[in-house]
């Protein structure tokens, strides 16, 4: 093949068999679990190649790409234990190579994704049924799935806030959680420069302190536009008293917005033993989901939904040029022009596994925290900031049982650097309060299931040998 090639009749064998060898060698580069990356030394400088005025064959450039996989973070590695995003599934990697083929731009249906739109306004509907909101099996219009796919979580909380600030103009006053807050809400306060005031609110073990709600409720009166809250926050996954919260709001004012950033909890709605716990998001006026973290998707695909469709459709435009077609969803998705056609690795993990296995692996992930919690609480050297345990555990490695907790912090610190620079392991690190102290804490996350007690003891011994080796340095 010459460098210049596109695909053809004529090079289609020769493009395949290169083709399959490149991926056989991410396959076992995404199945390594010896390390999650390279080592580093952690440069503060980026340093970039010269512009490549003469090209080189596509065989060299592949060889180049495999020669510094390691280089790239390995979410799927049994040793990536920081977040839940492990990008693993088998359903949502095929999902995602046919999102490369098909190269559908879900801006306009009938001349870019006429099946493409279709496989999106399932993945609509059938998040909407799973939470509770009322679903439309017809359409004569896409807005009438009061919901979008979107580029991550904060598109979909700024999606949020762009329709509550439509529906109550007069209102400035957003309410946010304090000390557990994900950066997407109050980015998009920021952003939108909508003039809007953000006003934190106290918590309480990770939850809204309802009673200081409750006082900022009656400070603010009818000033208040937004009230959000987290299900399940992303540092500890704690799960906010959904029912709560929305009776405090609304038996002081009833035309406040209420929004769920549920990016990881909605996983929640497919397990039986937990969908309890968020059975409430059907009555919040908003949504927001991220599958690229709960559901083992290769990035990126966060969800929006708004339980009255017609809020939605305030953020509705059409455009003569390209998408002036009810059925398009160009006209839905502000910011957003050529649309990527990521609902397709959804619709292929959700197909092809059904409501009752996810559920089964999502409990499965928090079986795995749970044994996490419970190793770690069997150990002295080791404080656990969290107890109610979904999805992540918040922890310290404690070098004596006298160390004061600036002396635990910093230790902590470097732990995490050095965990950052060697790259066999990854937990996340973090300041937040914990009981009124303010900690720098290592999370483990379950995402990847496949984790066993075994990995997780070693990756315990890790911690403390790095642990002993700073603290008597």
């Amino acid at each position: 093949m010459k460098n210049n090639d596109l695909l053809s009749e004529g090079n289609k064998v020769e493009f395949e068999r290169d083709l399959n060898q490149f991926i056989r060698k991410l396959i076992d580069w995404k199945t390594d679990s010896s390390l999650v990356h390279r080592a580093d030394d952690l440069n503060t400088t980026i340093s970039t190649d010269a512009l490549p005025l003469g090209g080189q064959s596509l065989d060299d450039s592949i060889e180049e790409l495999v020669g510094s996989l390691d280089r790239n973070i390995n979410f799927s590695s049994k040793k990536f234990m920081g977040f839940p995003d492990c990008g693993n599934s088998l359903a949502g990697l095929a999902g995602a190579v046919a999102e490369v083929f098909l190269q559908q731009n879900l801006i306009n249906k009938d001349i870019c994704s006429p099946m493409g739109t279709e496989v999106e306004a399932d993945v609509l509907n059938w998040l909407r049924e799973l939470i509770g909101y009322a679903v439309n099996n017809k359409l004569t219009d896409v807005s009438q799935l009061g919901g979008a796919v979107t580029t991550g979580g904060v598109m979909s909380n700024t999606y949020a806030l762009m329709a509550a600030a439509r529906k109550y103009p007069d209102k400035k006053i957003v309410i946010l959680p304090n000390n557990i807050g994900h950066y997407s809400l109050s980015y998009a306060t920021e952003w939108l420069n909508l003039d809007v005031k953000v006003v934190y609110c106290k918590t309480k073990q990770y939850r809204l302190d309802q009673v200081e709600l409750k006082r900022l409720l009656h400070f603010y009166g009818e000033s208040v536009l937004f009230v959000g809250v987290y299900a399940c926050d992303s540092m500890t996954s704690t799960c906010e008293d959904l029912e709560g919260v929305y009776h405090v709001v609304k038996e002081v004012e009833n035309d406040i917005w209420l929004h769920a950033d549920a990016c990881h909890g909605f996983a929640l709605s497919f397990s039986d033993a937990y969908r309890s716990k968020v059975t409430y998001l059907r009555h919040y006026d908003s949504c927001t989901m991220d599958p690229h973290k709960v559901m083992w998707l290769p990035y990126t695909l966060s969800v929006v939904l708004m339980k009255n469709a017609d809020d939605f459709g305030t953020l509705s435009r059409t455009n003569a040029l390209i998408m002036d077609d009810p059925l398009s969803f160009g006209k839905t998705t502000p910011f957003i022009g050529s649309k990527p056609y990521d609902s397709l690795k959804l619709w292929m993990v959700m197909k092809t596994l059904g409501v009752h296995e996810i559920g089964e692996m999502v409990e499965a992930r928090i079986s795995n925290d749970d044994l996490f919690y419970a190793i770690l609480n069997s150990d002295i050297n080791f404080y656990v900031g969290n107890d109610d345990i979904l999805f992540s555990v918040i922890f310290q490695y404690v070098p004596d049982k006298d160390a004061e907790i600036e002396q635990i912090n910093e230790v902590n610190r470097s732990i995490y650097r050095k965990m950052l620079s060697d790259g066999e392991y990854y937990f996340h690190g973090f300041d937040i309060m914990v009981n009124g102290s303010k900690r720098f804490v290592l999370r483990y996350n379950s995402g990847n299931i496949d984790v066993t007690e075994k990995e997780l003891r070693a990756a315990v011994n890790y911690i403390k040998k790095l642990g002993k080796e700073i603290a008597h340095e």
